[in-house]
């Protein structure tokens, strides 16, 4: 299958901040975010690192075809994947397990890269915002 010619505006180096939603399990506040987005096997690969005062979030994203597979430093490992699909020209990752439901949209605006993530829980609750961010295009 030849990839979405939508992924190709997403690709590159992306550098920025980010806001931080309170949850059960942290604290609002705010963060520098990174994200390198790279061609990979019928879709993207998505390598994140999140920097803020008390640690960091290291990530890696596999969205192969409809499939969105989610690997973080907080060590849960997907159980099945989770759905990758277009509204528009925001790409939208869906992924569901016992712990709850996490949306994740990435959308090219201009010089700019918008990433909003919410979260559920229980995995039927109202999702609701845990960080947005924006990201400018970093030179190679």
């Amino acid at each position: 299958m030849t990839p979405d010619p939508r992924y190709a505006a997403l690709l590159g180096d992306w550098s920025g901040d980010e806001e931080l939603f309170p949850t059960a399990w942290t604290a609002a506040g705010r963060a520098r975010g990174a994200l390198t987005v790279e061609p990979g096997p019928d879709g993207i690969l998505i390598d994140y690192v999140e920097l803020q005062d008390s640690g960091h979030l290291l990530a890696h994203a596999v969205i192969v075809g409809t499939g969105f597979w989610w690997f973080d430093s907080y060590g849960f490992v997907p159980e099945t994947p989770g759905s990758a699909v277009w509204d528009d020209d925001t790409l939208v990752l869906d992924r569901r397990s016992a712990r709850g439901r996490t949306i994740m949209q990435l959308r090219r605006d201009g010089e700019r890269l918008e990433v909003a993530l919410d979260t559920a829980v229980p995995a039927d609750a109202d999702p609701a915002p845990l960080v947005r961010g924006t990201y400018a295009k970093q030179d190679a």
